[in-house]
């Protein structure tokens, strides 16, 4: 059962809050860890943060994060060449022709590496007359054995080498199936071919760079036999032969290459195989085989079958024998014992007992697709074996001899079975969650409900996706209108309610992500309700219904339900009575919006701000405070378009008045508030940009709801030559006594005009914290990383300038306390920049760097290294960011210190195992380094970890200032 967030929130310990979070969270990115599993594509980065939750000593929960350390994943390469990985002598393929023929050689080269590369191809053989007239290379895509077309590859004379120009493969197990067609020469003897003729073929990488030393090229060898005596060439395929089968009336079933498996209870029989049952799978295979010699022979194939295959009894038919069986014991087929056919279990044989020149016969059987084979492949892919030349009398079915020259690889491709249950947030596929999976599902176990909620408010609600199906699925999710009334609005989120759903395979519709076999997700619905001018009456339901991508016919519903809608609880318009109706048409902005189009549009040169009177109207019946926020769409939290700004002021004021996020609204009553929306001085010339003001009640109102309100807007901007520069952001931060904390800021050219130099930076502190021993330090940024290191400048005096238009200059502010200062102490750093006066002046843009003593502070540090041996051994010490190939571990070490005045309690440090890592393969470092601390008491922090989170913390601890935690563990990059 997957946890609620409530029931998460209400847990023993910080620790398990944590885990549980970043649990769920990589759940729903990733599936599960065998849903990744493979090795990363090249260049993915490894992102990961720590966390540290605790109890600050007035009992308040806090949560620090750690630094964001990153890893890349690098491009490795690897292939093989028939499973070949170097340059070998190895014989692969063994053939015989008479004079004058053409056989054929098939190979694979397989990219195992984890990106794309180029590949070419030689082959290297003696030319006539003591060798080859020709040499050609054919593709061969469908890996037959036989060319694809007509078109050469490369073809050559006697005495060149065959080179195969380079062919793209990409990684990841992808192939390039190619055939060798060698040309005897038609006066060809044993004096003037001495078999075997040898051919080498080399597969050359093409980015030697991406493979370790020596394993750039791999090579093996055909060898070519001349025979004025039977010579025989044979392949396998997914194929029906051109003769009748001898059950289910003469017709074969399908020789599928790819398909699902069968499910559990299938039986491999004939009969089932003519009309196999629901859930049972099979195909086809063909033997062909045929004499390119000079006389008749006696020909002996045998096929074992591989794990993921059942032959079916009874089954196979040779092509001179339409629509009749073979007997699979031996010696007991067609008259005379033309053909002798044995089959013992997946072992099979046949003789034929004499094959004419220039003949091509076929042995064909039917195979059932076991329930456990494994999705790919690896378990459904082999090649026949057979004797190139005539074998003696004594050779039979069930004493075949030696048969060794293959055929080409066949591969049949298991595909996954798919199936979903679509339900509510909590339960099990199998339990109340879905007593009746269907579509729709109208159970009032599979129903979410949400009791009310207000007019043009967004009503969310948490559902769960149950992958049970056998392979990783992905699923779209469609939202019907149902009973809600016209002019809702859905959209999907990720399971924090936060993170809309996107498009993951681009068919157009939102999607879970990936979603492993057995495994689940949770996810959001949130509906947007519109604000008609009467109150409808609930309840209201829509059907949100899953697809699987992996097969659209599994479909699954759950039912959403609100039982009332209740009146608009705050309004926000232009003016005191507001313009229009707010809703889908118009410039409207009475009621819950947001209007299509703008209610009021202002002009403004770039670079100067426009003021826009709003109205906040508290219709409910408790009084209320409302944060006040802008953005360019209509999604909250949003942001405005680049270097735009919007300065929320007191009624009547202007643009240089005080800032204020809030406003608070008696009950029934309506308060103005004004907006400063500033383009920036950069900015050229636009028409009517919107401009999305939203109000949203910091408490919840009478009915229990966050009452919501948006309004349309618009902002045209006309040219202007502008001399200007802003200093942001402002910030906030903690501090413990006697401690320091850093502060970044950019000075930002606004204008359109170059700011003039010098000019100079100060720091400003209230004239009772310098006396308490307050002081700052300022530097330049030289790498820009928000921190002070050995490379930034200690600003001693003015900075030369100039500094360009839209150019930035990255600044620090190092704030110290004293070490006397008591909790709760605030201080505020003004920091000034001050340009030269005049009428080209850019002014004296300034920031505030607003600090609080704190008794109890934890601060995280986290540092990674590399283990190539994957050993445990190392200890990580740099944050820096690394490179790492698939195969190879990273350690992480995280370390949570005291930094305040005051002991903290209840502390846990909290981690995640990143996606494309798993700990499965990493050797973690010994038990007693795991969870370590100093100046900790009460119950001791322990390390614990599932397949995808880790912490170490306790219940119930104490850390003492100063005192410390520190996390170590190893994650292998998938290969």
């Amino acid at each position: 059962m997957i946890p609620t967030l409530s029931a998460r929130r209400t847990g023993p310990a910080p620790r398990a809050l944590w885990a549980g979070a970043a649990a769920l969270t990589l759940s729903f990115l990733f599936g599960s860890s065998g849903a990744l599993a493979a090795a990363p594509p090249a260049n993915t980065i490894i992102g990961n943060q720590a966390s540290a939750t605790y109890l600050d000593p007035n009992g308040a929960s806090q949560l620090a994060t750690s630094n964001l350390v990153q890893t890349t994943v690098q491009q490795v390469g690897s292939f093989n060449l028939d499973t070949y990985t170097t340059v070998t002598t190895n014989v692969v393929n063994t053939k015989t022709g008479a004079a004058g023929t053409t056989v054929y050689a098939p190979h694979v080269l397989t990219n195992t590496g984890n990106g794309s590369d180029t590949f070419t191809f030689t082959v290297t053989a003696p030319a006539s007359p003591n060798g080859f007239t020709k040499v050609e290379v054919f593709a061969d895509a469908n890996a037959d054995g036989v060319p694809d077309s007509t078109t050469a590859l490369c073809s050559v004379v006697p005495g060149a080498v065959c080179n195969v120009p380079a062919q793209t493969v990409a990684g990841n197990n992808g192939t390039f199936p190619f055939v060798v067609a060698y040309s005897i020469p038609s006066t060809a003897s044993s004096g003037t071919f001495t078999s075997p003729v040898a051919a080498t073929i080399t597969a050359t990488a093409g980015t030697p760079a991406l493979y370790a030393a020596g394993n750039t090229q791999a090579a093996d060898v055909d060898n070519v036999n001349l025979t004025d005596q039977a010579a025989f060439n044979a392949t396998k395929s997914l194929s029906v032969p051109s003769v009748a089968w001898s059950a289910n009336g003469g017709t074969w079933p399908a020789a599928s290459v790819s398909g699902p498996r069968s499910v559990a209870g299938c039986a491999a029989t004939t009969t089932a195989a003519g009309a196999p049952a629901a859930g049972c799978v099979y195909t086809t295979y063909t033997l062909k085989f045929n004499n390119t010699g000079g006389a008749a022979g006696r020909f002996v194939m045998t096929d074992t079958l591989p794990a993921g295959f059942t032959y079916v009894p009874g089954s196979a038919v040779w092509s001179n024998a339409p629509g009749t069986a073979l007997t699979d014991a031996p010696q007991g087929d067609v008259a005379g014992n033309a053909i002798d056919f044995t089959a013992t279990g997946n072992t099979l044989a046949f003789v034929v007992a004499s094959l004419p020149p220039n003949v091509t016969q076929t042995v064909s059987f039917v195979v059932m697709v076991n329930n456990t084979a494994a999705i790919g492949t690896s378990t459904t892919t082999n090649t026949a074996k057979y004797n190139p030349v005539t074998v003696p009398t004594t050779v039979t079915s069930d004493n075949p001899g030696t048969t060794g020259s293959p055929t080409n690889p066949a591969s049949y491709n298991v595909i996954g079975t798919f199936g979903i249950v679509l339900g509510s947030a909590s339960g099990s596929p199998t339990t109340s969650l879905d007593t009746a999976v269907g579509n729709p599902n109208t159970t009032a176990a599979d129903t979410t409900t949400v009791a009310s909620a207000a007019m043009g408010a967004t009503v969310k609600f948490t559902q769960t996706v149950f992958n049970t199906g056998n392979a990783t699925d992905v699923v779209n999710l469609t939202a019907a209108l149902g009973t809600f009334p016209a002019g809702t609005t859905f959209k999907f989120f990720a399971a924090d309610g936060v993170t809309p759903l996107i498009d993951n395979n681009s068919d157009g519709i939102p999607d879970t992500g990936p979603v492993a076999a057995n495994g689940s997700v949770q996810f959001v619905l949130a509906a947007t309700l519109p604000s008609p001018g009467t109150l409808p009456t609930g309840p209201f339901s829509a059907i949100v219904t899953g697809t699987s991508t992996g097969d659209s016919t599994k479909t699954e519903s759950t039912r959403d339900t609100l039982n009332a809608m209740i009146g608009v609880l705050v309004d926000l318009t232009n003016t005191a009575t507001g313009n229009g109706t707010a809703g889908n048409t118009g410039n409207g902005d009475v009621g819950t919006g947001p209007s299509p189009q703008p209610t009021t549009t202002k002009t403004t040169a770039a670079g100067t701000g426009a003021i826009f009177t709003l109205f906040v109207k508290n219709n409910d019946t408790v009084a209320n405070t409302y944060s006040l926020a802008a953005s360019q769409t209509n999604s909250f939290p949003g942001s405005l378009p680049a270097g735009w700004t919007v300065k929320f002021v007191a009624a009547g004021g202007t643009c240089t008045g005080a800032a204020i996020t809030t406003v608070d609204v008696a009950a029934n009553a309506q308060t103005p508030v004004d907006a400063c929306v500033t383009p920036p001085a950069s900015q050229t010339p636009v028409t009517g940009q919107l401009v999305y003001f939203q109000v949203r009640s910091t408490i919840v109102t009478s009915t229990g709801a966050v009452a919501i309100d948006t309004k349309t807007d618009a902002v045209t901007v006309t040219q202007a030559v502008t001399y200007g520069a802003t200093l942001t952001p402002n910030n906030n931060g903690q501090i413990a006594p006697g401690g320091s904390v850093v502060y970044a800021h950019t000075l930002t050219n606004t204008g359109t005009q170059s700011c003039a130099g010098p000019y100079t930076v100060s720091a400003t502190l209230p004239a009772a914290d310098v006396t308490a021993g307050w002081t700052t330090a300022l530097y330049i940024d030289v790498d820009g990383d928000g921190q002070i290191g050995s490379g930034d400048t200690l600003v001693t005096g003015p900075i030369a300038g100039p500094l360009a238009a839209s150019g930035t200059q990255k600044l620090l502010v190092k704030v110290f306390a004293p070490g006397g200062a008591s909790a709760g102490a605030v201080d505020t750093a003004t920091v000034t920049v001050t340009f030269p006066a005049g009428a080209t002046s850019c002014g004296t843009p300034s920031a505030t760097d607003v600090t609080t003593v704190i008794t109890g502070q934890m601060r995280l540090v986290k540092t990674q290294a590399l283990d190539t041996n994957c050993d445990g051994t190392e200890v990580p010490s740099s944050s820096a960011p690394l490179v790492a190939k698939p195969g190879e571990c990273i350690v992480y070490r995280v370390v949570a210190t005291n930094e305040g005045a005051a002991p903290v309690t209840n502390m846990s440090i909290n981690d995640a195992v990143p996606a494309y890592t798993s700990f499965t393969g990493a050797t973690q470092p010994p038990a007693a380094n795991q969870c370590t601390s100093t100046g900790v008491t009460g119950t001791a922090l322990a390390y614990s970890s599932t397949a995808t989170t880790v912490a170490c913390g306790s219940t119930s601890n104490t850390v003492a200032p100063g005192g410390s935690a520190t996390l170590l563990f190893s994650v292998k990059v998938n290969n």
